[in-house]
């Protein structure tokens, strides 16, 4: 139903394709033509390739040719397979092999071979405004985010089993990659944690007060922050300083992958969000499209939020290597007044040369004091430019 970005954007060399489970990772690769496929997460496969990863090797040495795609799903659930890979990769050099996975946590953290290089990255992330198309309702994608299974519900007018769907994927996610990966010792901690993160997604992060809410350790904390962003469950921005030793110590803010997810976590699906919960959800999503358009572009940009002593506040800055592009506010309002406008004119007053937009739900572009107000499809086109 929906056209994604990486069908026509693969590369045509090893990779390994990473994303959050139920983004369509698995629906866009049935879609390329393999020589072979292997899906680690069925059980018996599992257990048989755990037992002896040298299978996979005596399997493709028996392929009639030699030259196509060999696709190995969730790799994570058998990290040692990555050394047969690696040395197949050298005896055929005409074989590509794609590595799919829901988490790079096992394979980072166990010292699993990731190829030295010879396979590139790409993440997938839920469904983008553009993806979306026609079908794209701004108050839907605050209510229930962009997983496309959950807009495939929602468009039979589903809606009772779309919420059920999400309630499900925080079970799923706990028991799967959690629990069954063996990532932490405390489930239950874990879980206290995962309520009290989602209650301050898209707000500076304080570890030490967290802690103390969850009565585990500061460094537990940052933990199980990793493990949200080794799982793609979210990512961290950080303020924007000239020095990256200050930068990293300061109190970042944490945007989760998905606005359903984080309602599904907060227990709230069943109630229309809030206008002060619609504020933090359209720029948590608005700050989601940017991210997912930097990688899937390429973009090379490097996210962060500016903040002054004084706390005037700019919710994105975007730059490339040492220069800044363009900043954006996000504003969940029809109206945008001058108090609006504050933050932005904080910037402009230390850096007028930064370009400067406001992401509102409004109908027709506006300009004032030369910070141009604009829908979200506005402004996702109009950064492409840079």
């Amino acid at each position: 139903m929906f056209k994604r970005y990486l069908e026509d954007n693969l590369p045509g060399e090893n990779l390994f394709l990473f994303g959050p489970r139920q983004v369509g990772k698995t629906t866009l690769l049935k879609k390329i033509n393999t020589l072979f496929a292997v899906d680690m997460l069925e059980p018996d496969t599992q257990l048989l390739y755990s037992k002896d990863p040298s299978l996979l090797s005596k399997q493709v040495d028996a392929l009639p040719r030699k030259k196509g795609i060999v696709l190995i799903d969730e790799i994570q659930k058998v990290p040692k397979l990555l050394d047969v890979i690696h040395s197949l990769i050298e005896k055929y050099p005409h074989l590509k092999f794609i590595l799919s996975g829901s988490s790079a946590r096992k394979l980072r953290h166990g010292a699993a071979n990731l190829l030295g290089g010879r396979a590139l990255y790409r993440t997938m992330h839920p469904l983008t405004q553009a993806e979306l198309g026609k079908y794209f309702a701004l108050e839907t994608v605050l209510r229930y985010g962009s997983l496309p299974k959950i807009w495939g519900f929602l468009l039979q007018r589903k809606e009772k089993l779309a919420q059920d769907f999400l309630r499900s994927y925080i079970t799923t996610y706990l028991r799967e990659e959690i629990k069954s990966e063996a990532l932490v010792r405390n489930l239950q901690g874990f879980q206290n944690f995962l309520d009290v993160a989602a209650a301050q997604f898209a707000e500076q992060v304080n570890f030490s007060d967290l802690g103390r809410q969850c009565a585990v350790a500061y460094a537990t904390v940052r933990e199980f922050y990793s493990i949200l962003e080794d799982t793609l469950m979210g990512f961290f921005l950080y303020p924007c300083l000239k020095s990256e030793r200050k930068r990293m110590s300061h109190s970042p803010k944490f945007y989760f992958f998905d606005n359903g997810v984080v309602r599904a976590l907060l227990g709230t699906l069943q109630d229309k969000p809030s206008s002060l919960e619609k504020g933090r959800l359209f720029e948590q999503w608005i700050i989601q499209e940017i991210y997912r358009l930097n990688q899937y572009a390429a973009k090379d940009w490097r996210l962060s939020f500016w903040r002054t002593g004084h706390g005037a506040e700019v919710d994105l800055i975007v730059e490339r290597g040492k220069k800044k592009l363009f900043a954006v506010e996000c504003k969940f309002k029809k109206s945008i007044s001058a108090a609006d406008l504050s933050g932005v004119r904080a910037l402009h007053a230390t850096h007028p040369e930064i370009p400067c937009y406001i992401a509102a739900p409004v109908t027709i572009p506006q300009k004032i004091d030369k910070i141009l107000i604009l829908s979200p499809q506005e402004l996702l086109r109009a950064i492409q430019q840079y």
